[in-house]
């Protein structure tokens, strides 16, 4: 990891590179399937709204499930009676032998229960890994699925060899489905992690103070741009998980995606850092593909 005064600025992390060499992997498991008769089927599953975020996503999604050859599809269903709704589509789903991976977006609106809809689905196809299930696994050390944004920071930082052992590590967010469950990977000497890590969010007492001291700082706080350049040590690693669309009338297409990183101001103090879009997303949704792929494989056995 580069020195925290000397070492290089700015230096973009290419996710769209490690997703492509992800994918590579992902396809050759698909052909193996394939000779079984085994066409493995990923389905998404949402609530109706606008989220100009998460359709970028879904769009991306789809394209790479095409190109390493897994089936996908996508259901919505209205916000009005969405707990019942949303139960009735992954109890379907579960149900469905051609179906081998679920992913429902969360989080869900205000007033649906989480535990009542994840009732419903069954943990074998949670490809996600935000059942409470596959979270207990993960706590345990046994981990089956895991939620895919975690799971891609950890294969950045491996891929990149960026080691993490005795690195101070700090983590801005808590989420169920990113902050915590990576939080978990991070100490975890089975999952290349060994670090020390710090958990911060929102509400933390002189936050920029302690973002201060990360030599890998992950931020997943939710928040466009929350983070600031002078906050960085110089010659962190930053790792960018948020995705915000920005709407702007001046732009060609309305708005832009970013993070929840200032990318200007933090590249000019950060050794590495991931880009917003082109940096965790793909490679989260390759670890989604590969999460589907196994769940196909573990059907089939």
């Amino acid at each position: 990891m580069p020195d925290k005064e000397t070492g290089p600025r700015g230096v973009k992390i290419d996710g769209r590179g490690i997703a492509r060499a992800m994918e590579e992997e992902v396809a050759a498991e698909v052909g193996r399937l394939a000779e079984r008769g085994v066409v493995p089927r990923l389905v998404s599953v949402a609530v109706d709204d606008d989220d100009r975020s998460f359709e970028s996503y879904s769009r991306s999604r789809e394209r790479a499930c095409e190109r390493v050859g897994i089936e996908t599809d996508s259901v919505k269903v209205p916000l009005m009676d969405a707990e019942r709704s949303l139960g009735r589509e992954l109890a379907k789903l579960s149900a469905d032998p051609a179906v081998h991976g679920v992913l429902l977006k969360l989080p869900l609106p205000s007033g649906v229960s989480e535990a009542g809809v994840f009732s419903h689905l069954h943990p074998g196809k949670d490809v996600e890994g935000v059942h409470p299930r596959n979270a207990g696994l993960l706590a345990l050390g046994r981990p089956r699925f895991v939620p895919c944004t975690a799971a891609a920071v950890m294969a950045i930082l491996r891929r990149e060899d960026l080691p993490l052992e005795g690195r101070h590590v700090v983590v801005l967010g808590r989420s169920r489905v990113v902050g915590a469950p990576l939080t978990t990977m991070l100490l975890d000497k089975r999952t290349g992690g060994n670090g020390t890590v710090t958990v911060c969010h929102s509400r933390t007492r002189n936050l920029p103070q302690m973002v201060a001291q990360a030599e890998v700082l992950i931020a997943a706080v939710g928040r466009p741009e929350y983070v600031k350049g002078e906050w960085i040590r110089p010659g962190a690693v930053v790792i960018d998980v948020g995705v915000h669309w920005l709407a702007d009338s001046s732009l060609p297409k309305g708005g832009k995606l970013v993070g929840d990183v200032h990318f200007e101001s933090a590249s000019r103090v950060a050794s590495r850092i991931t880009p917003v879009p082109g940096g965790v997303g793909p490679v989260t949704t390759a670890i989604l593909l590969r999460a589907t792929v196994r769940a196909a494989a573990r059907a089939e056995d």
